[in-house]
């Protein structure tokens, strides 16, 4: 859970020697104040696109989809114009960026751009210009303060200086109010608005506390989850009593993703049920304010998440994080200094190896090991050899997941070795090619067509969009993905974290078919379709929903 979750609460509830952090977010209150508004601006400005945005965590396409047309969710329809859906298009196509984690993906949705471009290529990556390892979840390792300092200090913005949404939004309308409750991308907002801290302080006391004692943490119950959903809501409709309505709001809801990666019910029935009995009943308090205010009449409501999921098996086989099963444990073997899955590592530190985790998908980093002892530090800015250092590793990794050498339970765990020739850091990256073993590559494109993985999608497309870019070298010197989105059975199944019940990060359509509904009360689904359609054209991705959202002043 501390792994991929972004709440805040979640981050609170691991959070051993983070009480200063605690006290901070409960003395600032529900709100913070992001952008100061200057002395003559408006109160908000109402010739912009009036929009509401509900990011849904972890939620997938098909689902949502269905229990929409099942009318399983009625508030949601009603928020959606109502009238069985008939002001509500709803794509079919859009995707996930790669890899289908949380952090890339929502990075990517509030910039418009890929991961090569913005920087932030997963819950955790290192940095090779300042030998930071970047981990706003981290999912190698256990600790909840950067996490926490997403709400508390910005963290999230500090990784990336691509202009967000809000930014853009500003400039367009430098009056126009923003608010953003509890979602990590807030850069440029007026408003960051935090679930209540009675209700912060009643799930770090009431359970969570379990996780800390080192319990399993499947042990807590939904509740610690509903509670934190409905108190973004209630903080949302605490601001909306009175004061000016926000031009652009943005609400996230993350107890979908959180209940269905430790959920005994598997990620499908834990979703469903979460939906219909904690995200709907929380919607129609929303969809309440917002009526009174008046506020929906002329509203444009967009619907979207980050990834699906997919089951996994809960034990230490599939966990790809061991010495009796990880890629670094590999490393280590073949003689590489891999680098200690924390934080932060003392700067005298040598290491020639990085790893960072993911769910399905993990980075390996290596450096030019002629620059560097086991006293002294690599040149990480320098660009490793391609033969030496990057087909080496790889070739170490293959021989692990084909005959299980020197780490029997490697055996079988990967799908994909991904390479490619290493660049300098400020020039644009190459794409990745497959791994084949004996020092050999092979276009990715060319090896997917002689092996079909009939459950990836567009997979060489995003893998473009992570890889060739700027910051294209932050998705590594080599990408692995596990044995996981292709394989039919949960028991077939690895990924790079500690055990869970259900991950994502893959290719795979169950974890890259996401949706996207656009509705306005005072437009037909149709017409809005073709909007729609003609600003994602051929490549619907995630990147897409910040070109709609600006589009919206062009439609008018």
């Amino acid at each position: 859970m501390h792994a991929i979750t972004l709440l805040l609460v979640l981050a609170l509830t691991t959070a051993c020697g983070s009480s200063q952090k605690i006290a901070a977010l409960v003395i600032e209150g529900e709100s913070k104040t992001l952008r100061e508004r200057t002395p003559g601006m408006r109160p908000h400005a109402p010739e912009s696109p009036q929009v509401l945005i509900l990011a849904f965590d972890g939620v997938s396409r098909r689902q949502l989809y269905q229990m929409l047309r099942a009318n399983q969710l009625p508030n949601l329809t009603a928020l959606l114009g109502g009238h069985k859906l008939a002001h509500a298009y709803m794509d079919d196509r859009f995707l996930s960026t790669l890899p289908s984690s949380t952090m890339a993906a929502w990075a990517t949705a509030f910039t418009g751009k890929p991961p090569a471009e913005h920087g932030i290529t997963g819950n955790e990556y290192f940095v090779r210009e300042t030998t930071t390892f970047a981990c706003p979840a981290p999912v190698s390792f256990k600790d909840a303060k950067p996490t926490l300092e997403i709400y508390t200090d910005g963290y999230f913005g500090t990784l990336s200086d691509t202009p967000t949404l809000y930014e853009h939004f500003h400039g367009h309308y430098p009056d126009g109010l923003s608010w953003v409750a509890m979602h990590q991308v807030s850069r440029g907002a007026d408003r960051l608005m935090l679930a209540k801290h009675s209700v912060l302080a009643t799930a770090f006391s009431d359970g969570i506390v379990k996780l800390v004692e080192g319990k399993d943490p499947g042990e807590p119950g939904r509740d610690v989850y509903e509670a934190l959903d409905e108190g973004a809501i209630d903080v949302v409709t605490g601001h909306l009593a009175e004061g000016a309505v926000p031009d652009l709001l943005t609400v996230y809801l993350s107890g979908t993703d959180l209940w269905a990666h430790i959920s005994k019910e598997g990620p499908d029935e834990a979703r469903r049920k979460y939906l219909v009995q904690v995200v709907d009943p929380q919607l129609g308090k929303l969809m309440k304010k917002l009526t009174e205010r008046g506020a929906l009449a002329n509203r444009w409501v967009f619907v979207t998440s980050d990834h699906g999921h997919t089951e996994v098996v809960h034990d230490d086989k599939h966990a790809l994080y061991s010495d009796a099963n990880g890629p670094s444990e590999v490393l280590r073997r073949a003689g590489f200094r891999v680098r200690k899955a924390t934080r932060s590592v003392p700067e005298s530190t040598s290491f020639d190896a990085v790893v960072a985790y993911g769910g399905a998908t993990a980075y390996v980093y290596v450096a030019d090991r002629t620059t560097c002892t086991d006293k002294k530090p690599c040149a990480w800015n320098a660009v490793p050899r391609y033969e030496e250092d990057v087909l080496a590793a790889a070739e170490v990794l293959h021989r692990a997941t084909t005959t299980g050498a020197e780490v029997p339970g490697m055996k079988g765990t990967l799908d994909l070795i991904l390479v490619r020739r290493p660049k300098p850091i400020a020039e644009v990256d190459l794409p990745f090619e497959v791994y084949v073993g004996a020092g050999k590559t092979t276009p990715l494109g060319e090896y997917l067509k002689a092996n079909p993985h009939p459950t990836y999608i567009a997979t060489e497309a995003r893998l473009r969009d992570l890889a060739v870019g700027k910051r294209g070298e932050r998705a590594g010197d080599i990408m692995l993905i596990a044995n996981n989105g292709n394989k039919a059975t949960a028991d077939e199944r690895y990924y790079f974290a500690h055990p869970y019940r259900s991950w994502h990060g893959s290719p795979s359509r169950d974890d890259s078919e996401i949706p996207l509904i656009v509705a306005h009360p005072k437009r037909r689904a149709a017409a809005i379709g073709s909007w729609v359609r003609g600003i994602l054209g051929d490549e619907p991705f995630q990147q897409k929903l910040t070109d709609l959202v600006l589009g919206l002043r062009d439609l008018r």
